[in-house]
C-alpha cells in the first residue's frame, strides 16, 4: 500500500526502493534468516548493471532485493500485472513487463526493457535459469537476459545464492533457520559485445556461478576467493 501511494510521483523510484528493501529485510529477519554477502566492493551504487543469479528458492529475490545496495527492478510476465493491488504496485514500483505469448511480441518487450533501462538509472535482477532448481545444480542458462545485456551495453554481475534451497526448497512452505551466502562477483563489461558475443557471455556467467556453487558448497569454512579472472 505503501508502494502504491508513493510510486505513481516517485519517477526515479528512490523512496520505492527504500521501501522495498526495508519490506525484504523485514521479511528475511522474521523468517529467521542470517545471510553474509561478499563482494560488494565490486559495485558502484550509482551504476546500472544487469544481475544474474542462480534460482533456488523463493529466497532469492527477497535476497537479492536485501544484499544489492542499487536500485532494482524486476522483469516480470504480464499477466501478474493484472492482478488487483500486487500488479498495480509493481507497475507503479517500475517493474518490466514482459510478453512471451509469440516470438514477434517477445521481440518488442525487449525492445522496451532496454529502453527503459536505457532511459533510468535502474539495475535490473534476472534468473537465467528460468526457474528454480529442484535439486540445487545449475539448470541451463537461457540467452535471452544477456541480449538484453549486450543491447544496453550495461555490465553483467554474477551473482551466486547459496543455502536458500535448503531454507526453502521449491514446492514447500515452511522456512527453516539457516545461514544463506551472497557472492556478487566482478562485473562482466558488455560494451564492446554484440549480439554475436552473447553464447560467450552466457557461459563466462555460467562458468563463474558453477565455481561458486562447486567451491563454497564443499568448502563452507574456506575463506572465499572471487572467480580467477
Amino acid at each position: 500500500m505503501a508502494i502504491l501511494a508513493i510510486g505513481w510521483f516517485d519517477s526515479d523510484k528512490n523512496i520505492v526502493c527504500k521501501i522495498s528493501k526495508f519490506w525484504a529485510e523485514w521479511m528475511i529477519w522474521s523468517a529467521g534468516i542470517q545471510y553474509d554477502v561478499i563482494g560488494l566492493d565490486n559495485l558502484l551504487p550509482q551504476k546500472q548493471y544487469v544481475f544474474m543469479s542462480n534460482h533456488e528458492s523463493a529466497l532469492d529475490i527477497l535476497l537479492g532485493v536485501v544484499a544489492i545496495p542499487n536500485k532494482i527492478v524486476f522483469l516480470a510476465k504480464k499477466e501478474l500485472f493484472l492482478i488487483p493491488v500486487f500488479g498495480w504496485a509493481m507497475k507503479v514500483s517500475g517493474m518490466i513487463k514482459i510478453d512471451r505469448q509469440r516470438p514477434e511480441i517477445a521481440r518488442k518487450s525487449v525492445d522496451h526493457a532496454v529502453d527503459t533501462l536505457v532511459r533510468s538509472r535502474l539495475s535490473t535482477l534476472i534468473y537465467p535459469e528460468g526457474t528454480r532448481s529442484e535439486s540445487g545444480e545449475l539448470l541451463p542458462f537461457k540467452k535471452g537476459g544477456f541480449i538484453l545485456a549486450i543491447r544496453s551495453q550495461l555490465p553483467v554481475v554474477p551473482v551466486t545464492i547459496i543455502g536458500a534451497g535448503k531454507a526453502l526448497p521449491k514446492g514447500k512452505i515452511n522456512i527453516r533457520k539457516a545461514r544463506i551466502t551472497v557472492i556478487i562477483d566482478k562485473p562482466i563489461l558488455t560494451h564492446d559485445m554484440d549480439y554475436n558475443d552473447k553464447e560467450e557471455l552466457l557461459q563466462k556467467c555460467q562458468e563463474i556461478i558453477i565455481y561458486n556453487l562447486t567451491y563454497l558448497k564443499n568448502n563452507r569454512n574456506a575463506s572465499y576467493e572471487l572467480y580467477p579472472t
